[in-house]
This record gives C-alpha cells, structure tokens and sequence, in this order.
C-alpha cells in the first residue's frame, strides 16, 4: 500500500510540474525539436529522400549500438516490477531523493537504467515475441513511460554538463524504441493514428534522440544551429570518439528524415579521419583523434590510443561505409588514407605480444591479466572488407600481413623499414620513444608543457594516473611484466620517474587532463634503427591548469607530487639504455620523503642474482646495495632484463624483491566485482635514493636487455651530464647521442668538438661508408627553419620539419 501511494504522489508531483511549470528546458527541447524537424523536410531531393525511406526499412528491423543494451534486463522482471501508470516500483522509491538531491550523475544512470529497460521491452515488440499482435496493455505502460522518464529527462538543467547519459545512452534507447515501434510511428507521422498518448510518446522519442545532436550544451554560437560541421569541431566533447563513436547520429538523423543532417555527417566523418599536432591545433579538423607522428590524442593532449582516436576513425568508417551506395557516398581521400595508415602502423608501438602497454587509458588498473587482439585489427578488418579499392597493391599487402600478424598476437612485420614496425621511434606529439623487436620492448614517457598527462577518475576509472608521462620507462619481453603488479605499486615509485617518496599521502582524483612538465623541452633522436637519444627538462604541473581547459575535474592538491626539478635523457646503444640524470633538486624540502629515481618496480618471477667481475653474488628477500666493496654490481632477474649504476653519478642505489599485498579495488573501483584477483604479488624494485634534500645532484644507470649477461666492461661511456648538455657515446666511436638543453653550449669528443644553432637532440652514426645524423627540435618551435650542427669545424645546415610534423627527427648523411 506504501508503495502504491509513492507512486501516486510522485506521478502527481511531476504531472503538476510539468503541466503547470513547462520549464525553460523543456521548452527549448521541444523548440529545438520542431526547428530540425521541419528544417529536414523542406529540404527536396528524390535520390536522398529514396535513401533514406530504405535507411529506415533497415534500422526497423536491426538495433543500433545494441551492444550497450545490459545483457542482465530479464524481460519478465521489467514487467514484474512496471505499473499501468509506466513507473518502474522498483525505481520510484528512490527517484524522488535522488531528482531532489540534483546529483546529475545520479539522475543520469538513474534515468538510463529506465529508459533501457523500455528500450529492451521495445525490443520485445520488434522481434514479435509479445504475441501476434502488439500486447495492448505492455504496449500502453511503454507509451507512458516514454513520456513520464522522457519528461523527467527533457526538464534537467541546461547550466550542467549533460554528459554520458543524455548525449550517448538515453538518445540511442529512443531512437531504437522509435524503431521497434516503427510501423505505429510511422502512422503517427503520416496522420493515420489520432492515440493522443501514441503521437505524445513519438514526439517525446524524437526531443530525446535529438540530445545525440545537442547534448552537452557547449554555450557558444553552435548551440543557435547543431546540423553544422562546427558543431563538430573545437571542443573535448565534440571530436574524436565523442563526436561519432558514441552518439547515434545517423539513426537519428533518418528518424527526422532529415538530409541536412545526414550532410554534415558524412562530411564530418570523412573529414575527421585526418591528423592533428600542437602546431595546427587551431587549423586541423579536430583538435583530438590521430596525430601526426602516428598516436593519438583524447581529452586533450593525452596519448590515448586505445580510446578517443582509434574509435573516432572506426566509427567514421562506419559511417562512410552506411553511406555507400548512397547520394552520400564517398570515396577515402588520400589524406584518409595516408591518415589510417600511420595510425595503424603507430598503434603497433604501444602494443606487444598480445598486451596493449599500460597507461595509454583510464582502464590501466583493471584487473585483466589476458592477452587480446590489437584494436586497430578491427579497423585494418574493416579497410579490407570495405574499401579494399581506395589502397595500391603493396597497402593491400601491407594491411594483409598487419592482420595475418596481429591474429598471432606478433606484429612482427619483417620485411618493412627500420621505424615503421620495429627499431627505434620517436612519436613527437606525444613525448614518446619507444624500442621495439621481437625480444624486448622499452617503452620511455617523457613530460613537457606541450602534452597533457593521463587522466583519472574517482569511482569510475583509474583513480591513481599520477606519474605515467613523468618519465616512466617500462621493460618488457612477454608484455605482461606489471599489468599484473600494478594493484600493489608504491606508485611514488613509478619505474624511471623521479619523485618524493610517499605513496601513503596520495589522495585519489579525478583529473581529466593528467599531470605534465611545466618545460617545453622533450625531444628524441633516431634514425629508426637500434640507436636512440632523448632527454627532457622535467618540473611537474597539473595540465588542467593550462589556459583554455574546459574539462578540468576536481583534482585534490596533493602536495606530495610537486616541486622536483630534474634534467632526464635516455640513450639506446645496441640492447644497452642508458639513463642519465642532473640537476635533481627538491623545490619543497620542508615536505617529507626522499627523492628518488626508480629504475624499475616489475614482476618478480624467476631468480635474481647479483654480478660483479663475472662473479655471482647470491642475494635474498630485503634491501640490498648496488654497491660492494665501493664498485657497483649488475643485478640480474633470469630471463629478464639486467640493471647496474654508474657510481661517479649515483652516490646511493639499492633494490629488493618482496611479496606486497595489492589494492586493485583501490586502484580502480571496477575490481571490487571481479572475482580471483590476486591477493599479493612478488616485485622486484630497484632504486637510487636522492635523499630529502638534494641540490644538483646527479644519476647514472644502465639496463641490459640482450640475451645472456651483459659485458664486463660497458661499451660505451658518459661525455657529459649537467644541466647544459647530456652525452654518451660508443668506445668505438661510431655512436654518439647528445642532448643539448641550451644554445652556446660545446661537447668536446676528444679531438672534435660539437655545438649546436637551437636547443636539441642530436643522434650520429658513423659506419664505413660515412654515417647519418639524426637531430630533432626538442621545443618544437614553429619559427625554427634550420639547425645548425657543428661538428669537427664543419658547419651541417639540416632543414627542420615544418606545419603538422615540427618535431619530427630528420636524419641526412654525413
């Protein structure tokens, strides 16, 4: 009886609402609604009308994204716990709290979670399984409660974000409800139908669907008309995968049968295939999506491969593909083309023997220890199912071993030039040098003020993203070396990032652009091969802080994570990386902690020994030093990789393997429902301790990831590391890699001398038939035409990239 009066009153208080208020939302819902309705008929063309009277034939009797209907809505229990009124019991008791309480989350998953439920009764209907004919009394309860959630939903505030529900889920369950009902909306359209309720209810589907196209509200000129391409264009909601991947666009626009819509659209999609880099940020199509070093951005600079970008050109696929055969029809352009190409080929750097590299999303911190396919195979799938003729023989090719390959989980592609697949690569826009064959990947994230961090969210996803693009580097060679750690990580000690220890005062938050450096200066050197060299000038900053962040979150202070300078370069000799570091100084030293540098923090999984002079030196379970009798030893893991310091540059190094307890459920709220999770994890951590309050001090360490043990004696050796200039090269002679933070500065090699016109990274080679140098502009000035490299008293001119790819490596030969 209780509950039969809280219906009753909650039906009258919002019946009373709506009759007597029609609040200003509404209103402009249903305004918005009229306007592009009528704009899409007055707009004539036979062979699109034609088009799009078959587009709705078709979504009649397929669903749309019927992926994102939960598998767990039992039929019998929605109607078990539905009213004649159209109200859910089992909802009304918490709606008017939740309605009260304004929390837009809340009311967001409380009123998809209804009209999901309508939607899956829906399609009930459309597979004919309610009985011959429609179920008259089911089919009154769905009309109802289309118009009591749908009014509910239409009279939310416009001055808050309606993210998530109104713009993705909501809008797809009515355009998919309007088309299980599609032969009594039709009617309703046609004015054969005079059910009040009936014509209400199609009206209402139609305002809802519409928040595909309006939803959020972005409070500038696009919101006056959103058929346009601007409404695409220049906003975190708006591009990328946020654009087209998750909003039913297109059956929206065949439910207004609306031509102008279905325009834009397909301009949009062929347009949004395209690349973008911090240079023709303001010019490129899209602000997010792939960028031109061949990664992606999402939610602002941040390298998410995996998410914004690789969805936004997979579903602009699909919708180039829907149009075939249509008055839309088009063809890939060879901008698309050369696009998909160095996105598919990028993606194969972030991804290694069946696992996609931790921290390229917000999902890093989900428990999910398997190997799976590479999600750029969907699209390669896609381009040889449906536009095989847009490629010459050798892409078809080229796409043909990238599938043959990624179904084997080894992106092997032998055969293709150092860069492309395997070797070295710089991907500039992202501040990123990876190395990459079939026995080991290293993977190096370095930091600048041109690109965002990692985000995280409390409740909803990663909620400890704090260090990732701080310099952390990552060794791997079955690819799964801490998908399975990082529930326990001291994330204090991300691997190759320095930083005050203290992983007990981190708070969790939600931060939607990361954390980066407050320097422009990252750069990377490399002519594809097995030789690199990177640096970066290294003083963290919240990236929501950046001028023009519309999405900043609501991250907490967090004191812990600030005011730690350091000059940080990498160099790749053969299976050698060398790390160097200068200039560490703790800004805040009245906080407490060490500053430390983490050489790594990885699975422990088979036995660690210590090497000094060829002898082994049996090692337990707790801390131990790097150094005996004052010279520094190697430490090895079986199998794995091999790590020493250098002691002229590292004063106090030290490592451990233990056993920690993991917290995933605290990592990432999605592990509290998974079941087996890993209650400890053995690790082995090996570090160089700063102490609290260290001033220009310096670090030097080495990692072997060759077969068997690494030489004796190093073969190469360290020229110069300060805050002016970093440098190593080969004993031989014939590799030399620098880092050049300041114009004026000179390395002296022993007879030669080397000086550069610009701040940069400079990379040679020598071999006997002369060698190569490989330079690239590591602040990415858009001004910059040349760099003048002197180097033995000649003067080397080398033309510095320019538009999309400023910052791009160019190598010439000597």
């Amino acid at each position: 009886m209780m509950k039969k009066r809280c219906l009753y009153v909650i039906v009258s208080f919002w019946i009373a609402l709506s009759a007597s208020a029609q609040n200003a939302e509404r209103i402009w819902a249903f305004d918005n609604y009229h306007r592009y309705y009528e704009e899409g008929q007055q707009i004539k063309d036979s062979k699109k009308e034609k088009a799009i009277k078959e587009y709705r034939e078709y979504y009649s009797g397929h669903g749309y994204r019927a992926y994102s209907l939960p598998k767990n809505l039992l039929v019998s229990e929605i109607l078990n716990k539905w009213e004649d009124t159209g109200i859910f019991t089992d909802l009304a008791e918490t709606e008017k709290g939740i309605i009260e309480s304004k929390n837009q989350e809340k009311i967001g998953l409380f009123l998809t979670e209804a009209f999901n439920r309508i939607w899956k009764i829906a399609e009930e209907f459309r597979a004919d399984r309610m009985g011959v004919s429609l179920d008259k009394e089911v089919f009154k309860k769905c009309q109802k409660a289309i118009l009591y959630y749908g009014n509910l939903e239409v009279s939310r505030s416009n001055r808050v974000h309606r993210f998530h529900a109104s713009c993705f889920a909501i809008p797809t369950a009515a355009v998919n409800t309007y088309f299980c009902f599609f032969k009594q909306m039709e009617a309703v359209e046609k004015g054969k139908s005079k059910d009040a309720e009936l014509i209400a209810a199609c009206d209402m589907l139609k305002v809802l669907g519409l928040q595909a196209w309006t939803q959020p509200l972005r409070d500038d000129e696009t919101d006056k008309n959103v058929v346009s391409i601007n409404r695409f264009r220049n906003h975190v909601w708006w591009v990328g995968g946020n654009a087209l991947a998750y909003r039913s666009l297109l059956p929206v626009a065949v439910m207004y049968k609306s031509i102008p819509m279905i325009d834009v659209l397909g301009e949009v999609a062929q347009r949004g295939i395209d690349y973008t880099s911090q240079n023709t940020y303001k010019d490129a199509f899209w602000t997010e999506g792939c960028t031109a070093d061949g990664a992606g951005w999402g939610h602002g600079m941040q390298c998410l491969v995996w998410g914004y970008p690789i969805d936004g050109n997979i579903y602009a696929l699909d919708v180039l593909t829907a149009l075939k055969n249509t008055p839309w029809e088009r063809k890939l352009s060879k901008q698309n083309v050369e696009t998909l190409f160095n996105f598919f080929r990028g993606s194969s750097w972030f991804y290694y023997k069946g696992y996609t590299l931790p921290y390229l999303d917000r999902a890093t911190a989900q428990y999910n220890p398997v190997g799976k396919d590479i999600r750029t195979l969907l699209m390669v799938r896609k381009l040889l199912k449906d536009w095989l003729d847009s490629f010459d023989s050798k892409q078809r090719e080229e796409l043909r071993n990238f599938q043959k390959d990624a179904e084997k989980h080894q992106l092997k592609m032998n055969g293709y030039a150092d860069g492309l697949y395997n070797g070295t690569r710089w991907f500039f826009n992202n501040d990123k040098l990876i190395k990459k064959n079939e026995r080991y990947h290293i993977l190096v994230n370095m930091a600048s003020v041109r690109c965002d961090g990692l985000e995280s969210a409390i409740n909803f996803a990663d909620e400890y993203n704090f260090y990732p693009t701080d310099g952390m580097t990552l060794f791997q060679r079955k690819g799964n070396e801490y998908t399975t750690v990082i529930g326990a990580w001291d994330v204090t000690a991300t691997p190759g990032v320095t930083a005050r220890e203290g992983m007990d005062k981190l708070v969790p938050t939600t931060n939607w652009r990361g954390y980066c450096s407050k320097h422009n200066f990252a750069g990377a050197a490399t002519s594809g091969g097995v030789n690199a060299v990177a640096g970066y000038l290294f003083e963290k900053m919240n990236a929501a802080e950046k001028e023009g962040v519309n999405d900043k979150g609501s991250s907490a202070k967090n004191e812990v994570l600030y005011g730690v300078k350091a000059y940080k370069s990498y160099f790749m000799f053969g299976d050698y990386m060398l790390a160097l570091g200068a200039g560490i100084t703790n800004q805040h030293p009245q906080l407490e902690g060490n500053i430390r540098t983490t050489i790594d923090q990885t699975l422990h999984e088979s036995q660690v020994v210590a090497m000094q002079n060829g002898k082994q030196i049996p090692v337990g379970k707790g801390k131990w030093s790097f150094f005996v009798g004052g010279k520094s030893v190697w430490v090895m893991q079986q199998g794995k990789f091999a790590y020493t310091v250098l002691p002229e540059y590292t004063k106090n190094a030290s490592f451990m393997y233990e056993t920690k307890k993991t917290e995933w459920a605290k990592r990432n709220r999605s592990n509290s429902n998974k079941k087996d999770l890993p209650a400890q994890v053995n690790i082995l951590h090996l570090w160089v301790d700063h102490s609290q309050t260290p001033v220009d001090d310096t670090y030097g360490y080495v990692v072997y990831a060759g077969d068997g043990v690494p030489a004796t004696e190093l073969p190469f050796e360290v020229l110069r590391n300060d805050t002016l200039v970093q440098a190593a090269g080969t004993k031989d002679g014939n590799t030399l890699g620098t880092v050049f933070y300041q114009v004026g500065a000179t390395l002296k090699v022993n007879d030669a001398e080397l000086m550069v016109s610009a701040p940069c990274t400079v990379l040679i080679e020598k071999d006997g038939v002369g060698g190569r140098i490989s330079v690239t502009d590591a602040t990415m000035n858009p001004d910059l035409k040349e760099i003048i490299v002197t180097y033995n008293g000649k003067r080397i001119p080398i033309q510095m990239p320019q538009g999309a790819f400023c910052g791009k490596t160019v190598t010439v030969n000597l």
